[in-house]
């Protein structure tokens, strides 16, 4: 569960950006795949990708740099599944909801061992 002040720092550390590009939230203006195509057309989805977007730089930025390339990694392997669901708005829906459940539970594993 985001506390008031949790969700303040991962606000603050969104704000300020991140070279990450391996999540970088979709521009639907330069959209060429399917899913990319499916996901702009489905607001719902938008708001899944940005906050998965959003997690996804949150987590790195607080996680220890031997971390990062795993974590990199596994987007890597997200992102081609998610290409796999083409326009399947279900497939794209579970996926976005597994992605975001797992940065939501390494976040809550460096709050639990951070000094926030």
């Amino acid at each position: 569960m985001l506390t008031p002040t949790r969700l303040l720092f991962i606000s603050l550390c969104a704000i300020c950006g991140s070279s990450a590009t391996y999540a970088d939230s979709i521009n639907c203006s330069r959209a060429r795949l399917p899913d990319e195509h499916a996901i702009c057309r489905s607001v719902e989805l938008q708001k899944q990708d940005v906050k998965m977007t959003t997690l996804f730089e949150v987590s790195g930025h607080l996680m220890a740099m031997g971390s990062r390339g795993a974590m990199q990694d596994r987007q890597v392997e997200w992102l081609k599944d998610r290409h796999q669901c083409k326009t399947n708005l279900s497939c794209l829906r579970s996926a976005y909801a597994q992605r975001i459940d797992e940065l939501n539970q390494g976040l809550e594993g460096i709050y639990s061992r951070g000094p926030f």
